[in-house]
């Protein structure tokens, strides 16, 4: 018998989908009326990687601006870390929910971003 949780099926990322973290690349960022909620909109983000996208919320937007900057045109095509973290909040309930972190490449330990700037030689040469 299927649990209550796998029987709902959403349009829309939720924590039961994940068991692990997920490395994803932004896709796109768009505005989707919420179903059951009447007329609210709320902004969506799509990846590559999986064919559900995520509701955004005030923390992941933060937290999406401080890593890519706070035009969302230049997200598309940065990557991410899509988590579960089991502290959220909802209604005064711990209930654990899906967060995002900036991708961190494993050479410099520093968010993926944009493509390096070109590298400027050096010159030892002493002017006279």
């Amino acid at each position: 018998m299927p649990k209550v949780s796998e029987m709902i099926v959403s349009k829309y990322l939720r924590k039961e989908d994940l068991e692990d973290d997920l490395i994803l690349t932004i896709k796109d960022v768009s505005l989707e009326t919420m179903p059951g909620d009447g007329d609210e909109r709320r902004w969506v983000l799509v990846f590559r990687e999986l064919p559900k996208g995520l509701v955004l919320n005030t923390t992941t937007i933060r937290v999406l601006e401080k890593s890519h900057g706070s035009d969302s045109d230049d997200w598309t095509g940065k990557k991410i870390v899509l988590y579960i973290d089991e502290g959220v909040t909802f209604k005064g309930q711990v209930v654990g929910g899906l967060r995002l972190r900036p991708h961190k490449s494993k050479a410099t330990g520093k968010p993926v971003t944009a493509a390096p700037k070109a590298i400027v030689p050096e010159f030892d040469d002493i002017i006279p």
